[in-house]
């Protein structure tokens, strides 16, 4: 049987998202690479992608001299939403999958009603919707439309059917696991050499602030705690990453706000702190992670994070914020560390006394991500939700019991991913 006529199916997937955004372009291309016709419709431009469209909307007449207003930002979601409505009437998906209840959320509810849709809630979106009645109505909207719903953490799904009274059915957990070409680069990579393009001593203790410069991942804190420690540590580098610029203008203007307050401490401390300023591809951040001793991320909240699981395969230690979703993965069986609240009191000395993960653990690791996280698994797991959701022609089935979309070796524990024992797992609390 071809392949092609393997998923006959669900041949045609839009997903909804950020198209500049690095996992709305790593899984269209994975799903275009399995032969589906991908299409990404996104409110904003970004650079082609190979064997995949990416369709947005044309500029909204007089939208750039009131960019900023609220009046402005209105006209132009409603313009998107009208414009979306009419892209899907053409294409005719077999399923729509949103990526983030925020925006893309938003205009999701401009969907015609025959649309299947799976929704993944990302990374902080709950957390912001609890904290606003607008945001709040807008998640529990989108979710309550969706087909399926697929967090990559088992804590949010749980908040999806408590919080939000999803049904069980409705909701599993898809990690999104680490590129399997990285098990591969990973034993390529000179660490020496690495750290020595970048200007970083190559017999320091390294720490890599892994997510992207902003709150939400408070980089501050990072910079912060390394800064106190720095005097007595002379060992000790930093490396921050800026990640992309968002296009939120807010949010873009709180990022340089930030990136500002970094070069400030890496002026005060010269040579001690490496600001990555340019976007990196996510094998060239793997890279940095493979030259790294100490991986940090804290954000406020958080789901299963690739990078997380990216900088484990690394051979990095793990220092991670005491969160539900990081729980899961210590008992999971990931070695990592916990950093306790308030961070300010505890992450100085974390930092201090840190030292390299030894190579027992880095195995473990290692053998961690090969057994549960590779990304080729994930994928096809998520290729049998489309199938299992999109189903055969005939009217929705949303509400019936029966039409259960998750695969029956995941409904155990809802995760889509086989469970693991607790082995080597270490808490800072402890």
């Amino acid at each position: 049987m071809t392949e092609r006529a393997e998923r006959s199916d669900t041949d045609m997937l839009v997903l909804l998202g950020a198209a500049q955004s690095v996992h709305v372009r790593r899984w269209a291309s994975a799903l275009a690479a399995r032969g589906h016709r991908v299409v990404v419709t996104s409110w904003l431009p970004a650079e082609p992608l190979a064997h995949v469209e990416i369709r947005t909307p044309e500029p909204v007449v007089g939208a750039r001299a009131g960019r900023t207003s609220r009046a402005g930002r209105v006209l132009r979601m409603l313009s998107t939403a009208r414009w979306l409505r009419r892209e899907i009437r053409r294409v005719r998906p077999d399923v729509v999958h949103v990526h983030s209840v925020g925006r893309a959320g938003l205009l999701s509810l401009a969907l015609p009603r025959h649309a299947v849709r799976v929704v993944t809630p990302w990374g902080s979106d709950l957390r912001f919707a609890a904290r606003s009645r607008l945001r709040g109505w807008v998640a529990s909207a989108v979710l309550r439309r969706a087909d399926l719903v697929v967090p990559t953490s088992r804590s949010v799904t749980r908040e999806v059917t408590d919080r939000y009274r999803i049904p069980a059915h409705r909701a599993t957990t898809v990690s999104w696991g680490v590129d399997d070409d990285f098990l591969c680069l990973r034993d390529t990579i000179d660490r020496r050499a690495v750290r020595a393009e970048l200007g970083v001593p190559v017999d320091g203790r390294v720490i890599i602030s892994m997510r992207g410069a902003g709150q939400v991942y408070r980089t501050d804190d990072i910079v912060r705690a390394f800064r106190t420690v720095a005097p007595d540590c002379p060992d000790l580098h930093l490396i921050v990453l800026a990640g992309h610029e968002p296009a939120d203008g807010a949010a873009a203007g709180a990022r340089a706000d930030c990136l500002e307050r970094v070069r400030t401490v890496g002026r005060e401390l010269p040579e001690r702190l490496t600001l990555v300023e340019r976007t990196l591809p996510p094998a060239d951040v793997f890279r940095l992670m493979r030259a790294s001793d100490l991986a940090v991320s804290i954000p406020r909240w958080d789901q299963r994070s690739s990078a997380v699981l990216e900088a484990a395969l690394a051979g990095c230690r793990l220092l991670l914020a005491d969160l539900p979703a990081y729980h899961e993965l210590l008992a999971d069986g990931l070695v990592a560390e916990l950093v306790t609240e308030p961070v300010a009191d505890h992450l100085p000395g974390m930092f201090r006394a840190a030292a390299p993960l030894p190579p027992a653990e880095q195995l473990h690791n290692r053998h961690f991500i090969e057994t549960s996280e590779l990304w080729s698994r994930q994928v096809e797991v998520m290729r049998e939700l489309y199938r299992r959701v999109s189903g055969p022609p005939g009217p929705r089935r949303r509400d019936s019991e029966s039409s259960d979309p998750t695969p029956a070796t995941d409904r155990s524990d809802g995760s889509g991913r086989r469970a693991y024992g607790k082995q080597g797992h270490r808490d800072s609390r402890h």
